[in-house]
């Protein structure tokens, strides 16, 4: 009896198989069909399997699409950024120098994708036009994403007689995307309405990016509708869920006689709020009396743990947002409102639950002893910064009670000892001005205001840091964990960078140390480079985040610090309220210190996205300003200050509004400009005229671009410039021969030779 033939492998194995061979290379798709000898009527199979085992992490696709097993070259993983321009910037999660991803090179990745690229040997670099290379960083080419930054993307939907689309809102995605699919009730949403689309897997470059239509946000030209774009794009809803508003609704809207219990009565202390104008929820309240040498300062913080359980509906929510977000016409809150402006709320001249923080201080302002209790108080008033201010500057304030206003002028010179501790301790003092946009009734903005730094403000924040600072002591006493507020020192090319631009400005220093860039500031106060070398020294730290180990605050200069005193609008308070609660009740610990990983690693991206939606906003309703004032024909002139340059011109920053635009240097005619390695200067190779950071010019207004939050200005006078430069309209037309072409062209270029004329 004949035995029947074995089976033959499948095409993927025998791929594999070859592969595995000890003789292979890396080889293209044709090739690896020539060499194992695969009939063309089996050319798409063999193209569909490889896409199948590199989506299974089988093979890999190298350079010049050459197919390998993964282990045939080192990779490297990180974050790529994608510059709209189209290629991309990896950042190895080991640090180092960025890798350039050409377009070709990014595949299936997209920005801030997580990937592993396979860095090129340098023989492999291709140059641009020219034979000159654009950049100097490593090449490299992606293998492999590993997770999208984003699931969901923000677009406008638009439509063809066969499919549609959504042009997403981000223009560094450099992909539009295909809508292969919709959720119900969304199957007539009209063109040109903003939308969020869910992307579908993509692993395919050759295949357009696909996704289902989810949201339909509202018409693109509804200027609630941008916002609520912006809110999307980084990953927050301002409405809450059904569930979470249900559950919300079930808390007491007073309190009840069960929630005075174990607490600590404070209601016969005199107690006070100071926050901004516009505030609706109080978090915070001060008490304050004056024993002789000593102070009893008590710090009164909403007791929001009491009415938002571990684990509840609203928890759940408040962790997912991580914190509330501010943008220029409203606030996201992270808790509904219903509880943040009524029974959570620090309101005057009714009962509400605190955690108090009581500290007493020696006339030096150096804590002699402190405590914490749950406590219920009693708001004799509130106030705002505006009226406290006027207090300062020898107003009256004939609605407030006597005893505030004496209360108030006692915390005065507390807080002024308090910051000059900090600041001899090394606390870093860089005060940058703030702005505020002013709506109109029309919902746009009528005004940019600019904020300083007032006394009233500080008179509140030395208060918050010092409960912050007494309740990361206790916990750290007890050796329990935490989720602490760390701030990392500059690293050495932060440090090089810094001192750099410190003496492109003229400013004659090399910092290295906290105590040396206080120094800094002392000197460049109330000079014309306050603001720019502000600027220098903000832009070269990095940036606090939250983390589950201990570690220095490097621009307080503290060695141990929490965030405690805001948990209406921050997350990693609320669980600071439950462990501190849980240490004074000496109860289990409510947090394993793996979730307090998870939650510093939640609440430190939430941060960043709220951030990037707050500034997003700003530049939204800022350019929106500038594209009316361009409309009306107000261009300027504007005083401006150069911030930064940039490889095509100078980075500038209007100190009035604080908005910033371009000057490109094919703008500025009267030289071809030089960029020093440290970008710091442009220097014109004709004249020798300098441009460098710091300088103060004034330019006009010629382009707003909203789709990119653009706006690009030019330099007053430059016809005048010329016309001095150039004695006659002779030698300025002899001048622009010879600058023609940069590249090889004018008086001493190459020759062409003559088009011949066509017959």
């Amino acid at each position: 009896m004949n035995k029947p033939s074995p089976k033959k492998p499948g095409l993927q194995q025998r791929i594999l198989d070859h592969m595995t061979k000890t003789n292979y290379r890396p080889l293209s798709r044709p090739d690896l069909a020539k060499a194992m000898r695969i009939h063309s009527k089996e050319r798409n199979q063999l193209r569909q399997a490889l896409i199948n085992l590199e989506t299974a992490k089988k093979i890999i696709s190298l350079r010049k699409n050459r197919w390998a097993l993964p282990e045939t070259r080192d990779t490297l993983t990180g974050a790529v950024r994608v510059m709209e321009k189209g290629f991309g910037l990896f950042a190895p999660d080991s640090g180092g120098e960025e890798y350039y991803i050409a377009k070709g090179d990014l595949k299936c990745a997209l920005h801030e994708d997580r990937v592993t690229i396979e860095p090129l040997p340098a023989s492999e670099r291709r140059p641009a036009r020219g034979g000159a290379f654009s950049h100097r960083n490593p090449e490299g080419r992606v293998v492999e994403v590993l997770e999208r930054k984003n699931s969901e993307v923000v677009g406008l939907l638009r439509k063809t007689p066969y499919y549609a689309y959504v042009i997403p809102d981000d223009l560094r995605l450099g992909h539009d995307i295909r809508v292969t699919e919709r959720a119900k009730g969304l199957e007539e949403v009209p063109e040109n309405n903003k939308v969020v689309v869910e992307l579908h897997e993509w692993t395919d470059p050759f295949k357009p990016l696909a996704g289902t239509l989810v949201e339909d946000i509202g018409d693109s030209n509804d200027p609630n509708v941008e916002m609520q774009c912006i809110l999307r794009a980084h990953g927050f809803r301002q409405s809450f869920s059904e569930e979470v508003l249900a559950e919300a609704a079930k808390v007491p809207h007073e309190l009840r006689p069960e929630d005075y219990e174990n607490r600590a009565d404070l209601r016969e202390r005199l107690t006070f709020t100071i926050d901004p104008e516009t505030a609706r929820d109080f978090d915070d309240a001060i008490s304050i009396e004056k024993a002789g040498a000593l102070w009893k300062l008590s710090v009164h913080i909403a007791d929001v743990a009491h009415f938002v359980p571990k684990g509840s509906i609203i928890d759940q929510e408040a962790l997912h947002r991580g914190n509330s977000i501010y943008l220029v016409d409203r606030v996201v809150m992270m808790i509904p409102t219903e509880l943040t402006t009524k029974i959570c709320s620090l309101n005057p001249n009714v009962d509400r639950l605190a955690h108090t923080v009581e500290i007493t201080l020696d006339e030096h302002g150096e804590i002699v002893d402190s405590s914490t209790c749950r406590s219920i108080i009693h708001s004799d008033a509130r106030l705002n910064y505006e009226q406290v201010q006027a207090l300062f500057d020898g107003e009256k304030l004939p609605d407030t009670p006597a005893a505030v206003v004496e209360a108030i002028n006692e915390l005065r010179p507390l807080a002024r000892t308090l910051r000059k501790n900090r600041t001899e301790a090394g606390s870093l003092e860089i005060n940058t001005p703030q702005i505020k946009c002013i709506l109109g009734t029309d919902g746009k903005v009528a005004e940019i205001k600019k904020g300083e730094a007032k006394e009233a403000y500080q008179l509140i924040e030395e208060c918050m840091l010092l409960a912050n600072v007494v309740v990361a002591r206790k916990l750290k006493v007890a050796e329990w964990p935490a989720i602490h507020r760390i701030h990392e020192a500059p690293d050495e090319d932060q440090w090089g960078q810094m001192g750099a631009e410190l003496q492109a400005l003229g400013v004659d220093a090399l910092p290295q140390t906290r105590f040396d860039i206080n120094a800094v500031l002392k000197k460049i106060e109330g000079t014309p480079l306050q603001y720019s070398a502000s600027l220098a020294i903000l832009r070269n730290l990095k940036r606090a985040c939250y983390a589950a180990e201990p570690s220095e605050h490097f621009g307080l200069a503290f060695d141990d610090y929490v965030h405690f005193t805001s948990p209406i609008r921050r997350y990693p308070d609320l669980v600071i309220h439950r462990m501190l609660t849980a240490l004074e009740q000496t109860a289990k610990q409510p947090y394993p210190a793996k979730d307090l990983l998870g939650i510093a690693g939640q609440c430190s991206r939430t941060e960043l996205e709220a951030d990037a939606a707050e500034k997003e906003s700003i530049a939204l309703r800022r350019a929106e300003y500038y594209r009316d004032l361009l409309t009306k024909g107000e261009t300027g002139p504007y005083k401006a200050c150069i911030i930064k340059v940039l490889g095509k011109g100078l980075l500038i920053e209007l100190p009035a509004t604080l908005q910033r635009g371009l000057v490109t240097f094919s703008s500025i005619t009267d030289d071809r400009y030089e960029v020093n390695a440290n970008k710091t200067q442009a220097t014109g190779q004709r004249w020798n005229k300098v441009f460098k950071i710091g300088d103060e010019i004034d330019v006009e207004l010629v382009k707003v671009d909203l789709a990119r939050n653009f706006v690009d200005f030019h330099i007053t006078g430059q016809e005048q410039f010329i016309a001095k430069k150039m004695k006659s309209p002779a030698r300025h037309k002899k001048y622009k021969k010879q600058t023609v072409n940069f590249n090889g062209g004018g008086k001493h270029g190459p020759k062409t030779k003559k088009r011949r004329k066509r017959k």
